[in-house]
């Protein structure tokens, strides 16, 4: 998912340099007075409730980002000018001020540049990001601004204002308020440069489309809706993209291997070498940064907020879940090989990009299951209204159609989430390919609340077939895929909170923020969820036979997919956890494949180019394992008591969602455990899958 912390996003240097044009009430040129403060605070509010996702022109949404800054920056500055005994009204403008900044900054301009098909908006989103990052540095490295809140006296304060003062506090400490000035302003600039690295290296992701043109008879095998969305151009040849649509089917029905090998190489060095320069910065600044604040590393910075606290405790968490996996992933090979041997008696090795073939033919051969017959009941149009009606009926919300919605694309879709007739959020879909636009699957937080009715406001960006069963068949991955991030944005809803923004969701810890869009996929496993939607293009029901044999044949695969993701977290890891110098963003990642991989590598690729979360995420990819164990401890008490069993989803709605972080992940997972939660359910899991079995 993407998203940046809705509390100190950045750390900067101290002096306060007041933006123009800022569409406040007040003087911000003047000396700000005490009785100020609730005229900019409702301006600031004034301004959050107003969602602006069509701007009339990228130089609308330069004038509206000018006009939120400056009113952040007037705001810090009132902030750090305070006299007097400090109290929660401090906290509570503090919080306000940081949700605009975020606001308009992070949640337009992100959506904005992802995705806005006018490319002088996007440019205007990302300029808008660049410069919020900065105004976040002022503000998590203004030490007036710290010393007034540090000045409140916690017993004053509710439990929940006490542990938000506390967190706050930290995280000032964390951006390096602590240092003398002249490391505040090293610090803002190296902020700045990371922020213009950060640009260019996705927009190169979302700009840099692979292809590969190919003779029609080159897709034979392919699924007939497939072959018929790709006709030949002029030349005669038909165009293969790297966007997901094109690129998975490919991968998982054609019987080509030089076609897959060949898609294979392009897609893995989409954005070399253009990503090698923007990659490298980021890995030189956050070192920089990283040593300046007292860390060896950019790892054990990153790590030390975190669930998991250390690059150490990283290690070996992914150690065990290797060992875990090894067994499983050894045997997947051998039926992988010795299915290629089936047509290729000589074969000694399996290449990486036959591997989802061949499992499509094992899944065909031992359990009797044809994804291409499974893909027919999954048209996107069903799809997504068969999730809306899975969380309507798992949550008690009502989903519905948000009239006059900004959208900012004709394909972009628009709803309002309802909770006993009550507003509890609204959002955004925007779920199929174009040009320029976001070319992963992620929800975006626009809003985390309190805004216009008090409710949170994000998007779902991906990119899948559209339409119904003619243009629109989905794999039954994508779905699952959909469902996933659905459950991050379900978050988003429950976990509004009332009285602060950096309570929310915004600010949980990241290697928990993935377990509830995890757990989440095991329902479209679910014979009677998928019965609700899942239908033919003459509207036959998945028949239950069918969705048994995927259920059998569900476990096949997963122990070689998590050795890929354990290389990718430990190439993340890597990357992060040393001085750059000693990094070889090629061999690294190469090293961490011929450790971990059974498959045969393409060589002279650079798969890091485009591997977008070695940004966003850094050195934590590993997050999504840790994620994946907790979701599946979480999971075993709706196996237990029924996964439509409401009375527990409820619960688990108000223990763990609705929370959002106004207490550890650790003590929200506890509160609906009963207990302390355990990686020895997913690691169980990964072992039974070696011999076929259920974990129990």
């Amino acid at each position: 998912m993407k998203l940046k912390p809705l509390l100190l996003a950045a750390a900067s240097a101290s002096a306060i340099a007041l933006i123009g044009g800022c569409a406040s009430s007040v003087d911000t040129g003047t000396k700000l007075l005490p009785d100020q403060a609730p005229l900019l605070a409702a301006d600031a509010k004034a301004m959050i409730a107003r969602l602006e996702l069509a701007p009339d022109s990228a130089g609308s949404f330069e004038a509206r980002c000018t006009g939120a800054l400056g009113l952040t920056e007037s705001m810090l500055a009132d902030l750090a000018g305070r006299t007097g005994p400090a109290s929660v009204a401090d906290l509570q403008f503090f919080d306000t001020m940081s949700n605009l900044a975020y606001a308009i900054g992070y949640g337009e301009a992100g959506v904005l540049a992802e995705a806005h098909p006018d490319a002088d908006v996007r440019k205007a989103g990302e300029d808008c990001q660049q410069k919020t990052s900065d105004v976040f540095s002022q503000i998590s490295l203004s030490r007036p601004a710290y010393d007034r809140l540090a000045s409140i006296d916690p017993a004053t304060l509710d439990a929940r204002s006490a542990y938000l003062l506390n967190r706050t506090l930290r995280d000032y400490r964390r951006a390096g308020v602590d240092k003398d000035e002249a490391t505040r302003d090293k610090i803002r600039a190296l902020n700045n440069e990371l922020s213009a690295l950060s640009t260019e290296f996705n927009r190169n992701l979302r700009e840099i489309q692979g292809s590969i043109r190919v003779a029609p008879e080159a897709l034979t095998g392919m699924p007939q809706d497939y072959i018929n969305a790709h006709p030949p151009g002029e030349d005669g040849l038909v165009t293969i993209t790297t966007d997901y649509p094109d690129l998975q089917p490919v991968f998982t029905y054609s019987p080509n291997d030089d076609l897959k090998r060949e898609l294979m190489r392009v897609n893995q060095n989409r954005a070399y070498p253009e990503n090698v320069a923007p990659l490298r910065g980021l890995l030189e600044k956050r070192y920089e940064l990283a040593t300046t604040l007292g860390f060896p590393n950019f790892a054990a910075y990153v790590t030390a907020d975190k669930m998991s606290g250390s690059p150490e405790t990283v290690r070996a968490f992914l150690s065990d879940i290797e060992a875990a996996a090894r067994q499983a992933a050894g045997i997947e090979y051998a039926r992988l090989l010795s299915k290629k041997q089936q047509t290729d008696p000589a074969a000694t090795s399996v290449g990486d990009w036959s591997r989802a073939y061949l499992a499509e033919q094992i899944r065909q051969s031992d359990y009797t299951l044809n994804s291409q017959e499974v893909r027919k009941y999954f048209a996107y149009n069903d799809v997504r209204s068969g999730i809306f009606q899975l969380v309507e009926d798992l949550f008690g919300v009502e989903i519905r159609a948000w009239d006059s919605a900004p959208v900012w694309q004709e394909d972009v879709t628009a709803h309002e989430m309802y909770q006993d007739g009550v507003l509890i959020g609204r959002f955004f879909l925007d779920m199929h390919p174009r040009d320029g636009k976001y070319k992963h699957a992620a929800a975006f937080p626009i809003r985390f609340g309190p805004t216009t009715d008090g409710v949170p406001v994000a998007a779902l960006m991906c990119n899948f077939p559209a339409g119904d069963h003619s243009t629109g068949l989905m794999e039954h991955g994508q779905v699952e895929t959909f469902l996933h991030e659905f459950g991050h944005l379900i978050h988003m809803m429950f976990a509004a909170q009332p009285d602060y923004a950096n309570l929310t969701m915004g600010a949980v810890e990241w290697d928990f923020v993935e377990a509830p869009s995890q757990m989440l996929e095991n329902w479209v496993w679910d014979y009677d969820t998928l019965a609700k939607f899942a239908v033919d293009a003459d509207g036959n029901t998945i028949p239950p036979e069918l969705v048994a044999k995927m259920n059998a044949a569900r476990d096949f695969g997963s122990g070689v997919n998590t050795l890929r993701q354990l290389i990718l977290a430990n190439t993340s890891l890597a990357y992060y956890d040393r001085p750059p110098a000693e990094v070889n963003l090629a061999e690294d990642i190469r090293a961490w494949g011929a450790k971990l991989s059974l498959f045969e590598q393409l060589p002279e690729t650079h798969s890091y180019a485009s591997f977008g979360h070695l940004d966003g995420y850094s050195a934590i990819y590993y997050t999504y394992q840790w994620s994946k164990a907790i979701s599946t401890d979480l999971f075993a008490v709706f196996e237990k008591n029924g996964l439509r069993d409401t009375a527990t989803a409820a619960s688990y709605r108000d223990l763990v969602l609705a929370p959002g972080s106004s207490k550890p992940a650790g003590e929200m997972i506890r509160d609906f455990l009963g207990r302390d939660w355990s990686p020895e359910a997913y690691e169980q899991q990964l072992i039974a899958a070696a011999s076929g079995e259920k974990a129990e």
